[in-house]
């Protein structure tokens, strides 16, 4: 039940009504806890501060990940998408995105519908403070002081300000303080993190200008268009309903760039005032076209906000420059020359708390019951906020219920590289997943994500009674199928029967083996062995199987070179390596390298940043 009374006694407050926040409250309300979120208002919930999309590479993987465990994030995209697209479909699954296009207005209706499904209460108020024991010099939270409603008593509090923490906003030389635009930004809260010698951390990000979708010329836009057949995220979507529709696509130039270049002493982020590190993978516009000067153009996507709106957000163009310079470069790009501006771009700049501050369970290490989840602990984007709120609930009410702490392998998830990355610390830019910081990517693919994790979720007590019903028939489904592939075995020259070409090197392979080549269809093995359609399995679990299938010796492969990698972590890394020519490292990982000069491969996987994978990258450019 999704309502406003209260008490002033709960199990967990949860801080917050973003997208960590709300991922918390739910896991934390549907292990039995009584469960609260504090929030400043109504618009709080559910809201897409930034860009209106979710998934991509890595980030699609998170969202199937919490949606495997029983969270929200994946549901709410299917009932908000306008746009469907799975990024990398030529290449292979491992390193396959699903991502969408979401309806702002949709998404926010849609959160606050499937959060009334749950036992959370929603109390409108600020948080200023936060009531401890100490005893022995260990601190404990009792509860925490709001502005109005007053004290609140609970066992424990999963705090996730997003960017409110401290939050300012920068627009050319105005400034002023907010946690979004419009919005008041959380400073009491800030002072109780300073109070107990927590390490604060300032970050930065940005937004571009919001433009009128009437006064674009899309004639001189290129247009994308999304899947023709849109896949959901979630486990539990039959089929994506809302109406689909196009984006668009447009450059800057050498006149947008000339205009940036005589105006960066303009911009906070070049003149002194703004001294913090943005998202590397998402800069501003100025920081684009200062850094990659030899580069003539950068996209811009032109990205409808709503299907009710006539507002487009165009992703590519985040700038912090005054309103007449943003209005002017404006001008110069294809199609945007009459774009009307509706809210003009700014950087914002927040507090954090370095995330070496909290453990495996997301809770401080300084103070027992309190959790930080999201941007407070260095991260950028939606999914990476759901993903450690959901994480930070579950294990503050299991902590409440006296049961251990859940904490996801990194061969399990990207929820596990995700927290493991995270509480080594030392971040110098907001945190953002990919793929390539998975070690184990080949297993942690986003269409198995159900086979990974749906069991945890249904003996935890997260999964909805719905998909615990559907997981074990599509489970049963899926080991009756494999149990028969495997048995069914045939020689190469009995393949080739049956058109199937595989080595003819005499060996005996199963049917399972065969299904992974990518020439071999369910069809053929069920004109070679007619029983296989007696199994009836529908055509989305003979994909996965086949996936599966395809994976396997490769994923062998990929353990041996990560036990590899513990075998030769005392290699010596001779002083003169250049960290620049090893291809597959990301600069971020680079940049850390050449700062620490490691003398062995154990010395660089401990550095701050560096991440198993990116170990492994250099264990072969070592070698070699």
């Amino acid at each position: 039940m999704f309502h406003v009374k209260h008490k002033n006694i709960y199990d967990v407050l949860v801080v917050g009504a973003g997208h960590a926040g709300i991922e918390a409250a739910t896991m934390s309300s549907r292990l039995g806890q009584k469960t609260a979120i504090i929030t400043f208002n109504p618009n709080d919930i559910g809201a897409l501060s930034c860009n209106p999309a979710m998934g991509g590479l890595g980030k699609g993987h998170l969202i199937r990940e919490i949606d495997a465990l029983g969270g929200l994030i994946g549901r709410a995209s299917d009932l908000s998408g306008i746009q469907f697209r799975v990024l990398n479909r030529t290449r292979g699954e491992a390193v396959q995105g699903p991502r969408a296009q979401i309806d702002r207005a949709k998404y926010k209706k849609n959160i606050s519908n499937l959060l009334k499904k749950e036992k959370i209460s929603v109390l409108f108020d600020e948080v200023v403070d936060i009531n401890l024991e100490i005893k022995n010099s260990n601190k404990k939270i009792t509860g925490l002081k709001l502005k109005n409603l007053g004290s609140m008593i609970c066992k424990a509090i999963v705090i996730t300000t997003g960017t409110f923490m401290r939050g300012t906003i920068y627009q050319g030389e105005r400034k002023w303080p907010a946690g979004r635009i419009g919005a008041e930004p959380s400073i009491k809260l800030a002072n109780f993190f300073k109070k107990n010698n927590f390490k604060l951390l300032r970050l930065k990000t940005g937004t571009p200008p919001r433009l009128v979708s009437a006064s674009i010329n899309y004639k001189k836009c290129e247009k994308q268009e999304g899947d023709l057949v849109p896949q959901p995220f979630s486990f539990l979507t039959k089929k994506i309903t809302n109406k689909q529709v196009e984006c668009h696509i447009t450059y800057t130039n050498k006149r947008t760039h000339d205009i940036i270049k005589d105006n960066l002493d303009k911009s906070p982020i070049f003149n002194g005032q703004i001294k913090s590190k943005g998202p590397r993978y998402c800069p501003s516009l100025e920081d684009k076209v200062h850094r990659f000067e030899a580069k003539e153009r950068h996209q811009i996507f032109l990205e409808p906000e709503s299907l009710d709106s006539d507002v487009i957000y165009p992703n590519g163009i985040s700038t912090s420059l005054p309103v007449n310079i943003q209005e002017k470069l404006l001008r110069t790009i294809n199609g945007l020359e009459d774009a009307e501006i509706s809210q003009y771009g700014y950087t914002i700049e927040y507090d954090c708390i370095d995330s070496s501050e909290i453990n495996h369970s997301y809770e401080s290490l300084k103070i027992d019951g309190l959790y930080l989840a999201g941007q407070i602990n260095g991260t950028t984007g939606y999914e990476e906020a759901a993903a450690q709120g959901l994480l930070a609930g579950i294990n503050a009410a299991r902590k409440i219920n006296g049961d251990q702490s859940i904490v996801i392998p990194r061969s399990q998830g990207y929820l596990g590289v995700l927290t493991s990355d995270l509480v080594r610390g030392g971040l110098i830019e907001p945190y953002r997943m990919f793929t390539s910081r998975a070690e184990y990517r080949l297993l942690l693919r986003a269409d198995n994500a159900d086979e990974r994790l749906t069991d945890l979720a249904i003996k935890l007590g997260t999964a909805e009674p719905n998909r615990e019903k559907k997981w074990k028939i599509k489970k049963k489904l899926i080991q009756k199928a494999c149990i028969k592939l495997e048995k069914l075995k045939a020689s190469p020259q009995e393949y080739l029967k049956f058109n199937i070409k595989i080595n003819q090197d005499g060996r005996k392979r199963s049917a399972y083996e065969i299904l992974g080549y990518k020439s071999v269809s369910w069809s053929k093995l069920q004109k070679m062995w007619p029983e296989l359609r007696l199994l009836k399995v529908e055509a989305s679990i003979q994909k996965q199987i086949k996936i599966n299938s395809f994976y396997k010796r490769y994923s062998e492969r990929q353990l041996n070179e990560v036990n590899s990698l513990e075998k030769d972590k005392y290699l010596s890394i001779r002083k003169t390596i250049d960290y620049k020519k090893c291809s597959g490292l990301s600069n971020e990982v680079k940049e850390i390298l050449a700062k620490h000069k490691p003398k062995s491969i154990k010395e660089a996987r401990e550095l701050p940043g560096m991440t198993p994978a990116a170990a492994s990258i250099l264990l072969r450019y070592v070698k070699k």
